[in-house]
């Protein structure tokens, strides 16, 4: 898969590591990975080992002419705002699952400065739901400072990952709201190693 060789170079330039990494599903699943930077696809595809199609806003298609390579590299699926434009997307991430393959999203549905900035969306849970596939959550801490949300500009700032327990949705299926209850089980997941990997790695001075 060509996102490998990018996602090395990730690797090798920056100072990243997995901090802990849980067994994944043997068959496919949905990663949901909180969003900081333009950089988080690669590194969350390098810190899970397996081939993953992304969910990407098709507003960042036509920004910049490499990052337009990068998406069609990843063989991502454009997102658009629009309900109609979403469900189809959603359908087509639907149908790869289905074909036993894994499907990557974030569900803050665009950058952030901060964590918690946005609530999630239910897209992920739905998907989950959907293929009765597991749900991987995978934080991402220090790609903010990386390459930082104002720009392209890029610094050797440090990047951890933690790949967290998958969730089986087949207990969510009781529930009367069983998308909904699936995604605050994964909002949970994200902002515990999330506030973990702040703790351990806080920001760096301004002047690094």
């Amino acid at each position: 898969m060509l996102l490998w060789p990018l996602a090395r170079v990730v690797a090798a330039w920056f100072p990243y590591s997995v901090v802990r990494r849980a067994r994944l599903p043997k068959g496919p699943f949905v990663a949901v990975i909180n969003h900081f930077s333009l950089l988080d696809p690669p590194v969350a595809g390098l810190a899970l080992r397996r081939p993953v199609r992304f969910l990407t806003l098709d507003e960042i298609w036509g920004v910049h002419a490499g990052l337009d390579a990068v998406l069609t590299l990843f063989d991502s699926i454009p997102v658009t705002r629009a309900d109609r434009q979403v469900l189809g997307a959603l359908r087509a991430a639907l149908r790869h699952l289905e074909s036993g393959r894994s499907i990557g999203v974030f569900p803050e549905g665009r950058r952030v400065a901060a964590w918690g900035e946005v609530p999630l969306k239910t897209g992920a849970a739905w998907l989950a739901v959907g293929a009765s596939v597991p749900v991987v959550p995978v934080a991402i801490w220090g790609s903010q400072h990386a390459m930082p949300m104002d720009g392209m500009r890029v610094r050797r700032a440090p990047i951890r990952v933690v790949v967290g327990a998958p969730i089986d949705p087949k207990p969510f299926m009781e529930r009367s709201e069983p998308v909904a209850a699936l995604n605050e089980s994964i909002r949970s997941a994200l902002d515990r190693e999330l506030r973990r990997l702040e703790a351990a790695y806080p920001d760096p001075p301004a002047d690094e």
